[in-house]
């Protein structure tokens, strides 16, 4: 069975389209198939829309989350519901054509545990791309991917990984990451990526910014090492000083006068003890709301199979 895993947000438009197409495609296929929409409390009547769709088709599972839970934590709901072999995510806003699903999954089916789509051009605002390129810089730093590797929201994964990931949780997920942490065997496949028809995005520069923050604090220790060279590059510089003022002593010339070195160099060593101190403590509280469970990452508010 294939599984398509779809996050639903504000598509009421959207959704009867791309249910059809996906029927068009998969529906001849030999190999059964389920599509998963999860909607991720929209404000306007897409739950609605679902469930009418759901009356028509008996392959079409449908869930809505008690509240907004974010993309990630919409997919993380999806792929813990998905019972096929095969689990494919994609955009609920038509710019991933179900026509390219097959090729995505001819790649498992080669042996590839994550097979992700990658566009020819890229039919997002400049804006969305330049944040979209600041997050996969950064993925591709973490994971040693190659430079050329593309990472879109449109792929196909393995039963195996899929466990994997959905084992892991957690209280701010990030899915391409948990994919990659679980996989040595991806690959791209070409996909075309199609002009958005309806509404605007919710994603924009400051939005790819936090994302981006998110995936340093959770996958990487990056942060910690910025504060360990600034501290260091700090110790240098207080040694070269400290051997500076021996030397002054020692040759008889005495120190230069004036309280403005003594205060700049006290100001800067305790920003640097207080930027250490607000690294660590992003890390511990999010430390904390993982082992404690204060936060969870989504609750499934009704669910109709």
């Amino acid at each position: 069975m294939i599984s398509i895993v779809v996050p639903a947000y504000r598509s009421r438009e959207s959704l009867p389209i791309l249910l059809n197409r996906i029927e068009t495609v998969l529906g001849a296929s030999e190999r059964g198939f389920e599509v998963i929409v999860v909607d991720d409390c929209s404000p306007d009547d897409t739950w609605q829309v679902l469930k009418q769709l759901k009356t028509e088709r008996d392959w079409l599972r449908i869930v809505r989350l008690l509240k907004n839970s974010g993309q990630h934590n919409a997919l993380l709901c999806g792929l813990s519901l998905a019972k096929g072999s095969v689990v494919v995510t994609m955009d609920d806003d038509l710019q991933n054509a179900p026509e390219d699903i097959p090729k995505l999954v001819a790649a498992i089916d080669e042996g590839y545990d994550l097979a992700v789509g990658a566009y020819d051009e890229k039919k997002h605002s400049k804006a969305r791309n330049l944040g979209g390129a600041l997050i996969d810089a950064t993925q591709r730093r973490i994971f040693a991917l190659p430079p050329t590797f593309q990472l879109t929201s449109f792929r196909a994964i393995d039963r195996s990984v899929v466990t994997n990931v959905v084992a892991m949780a957690g209280v701010f997920p990030y899915i391409t990451s948990m994919l990659l942490s679980h996989t040595a065997r991806y690959t791209n496949v070409p996909v075309r990526h199609e002009a958005r028809q309806f509404g605007i995005s919710n994603y924009n520069l400051k939005r790819s910014a936090l994302l981006a923050f998110n995936l340093l604090l959770n996958y990487s220790a990056y942060p910690l090492y910025f504060v360990v060279s600034l501290c260091l590059l700090a110790l240098g510089c207080s040694g070269a000083l400290s051997l500076w003022v021996l030397w002054k002593n020692v040759a008889g010339d005495g120190t230069v006068p004036g309280w403005a070195s003594t205060i700049t160099a006290i100001s800067f060593f305790n920003g640097l003890i207080l930027l250490a101190l607000v690294v660590h403590s992003l890390y511990l509280s999010r430390l904390n709301q993982q082992v404690t469970r204060s936060r969870v990452g989504f609750t499934v508010g009704e669910l109709r199979e």
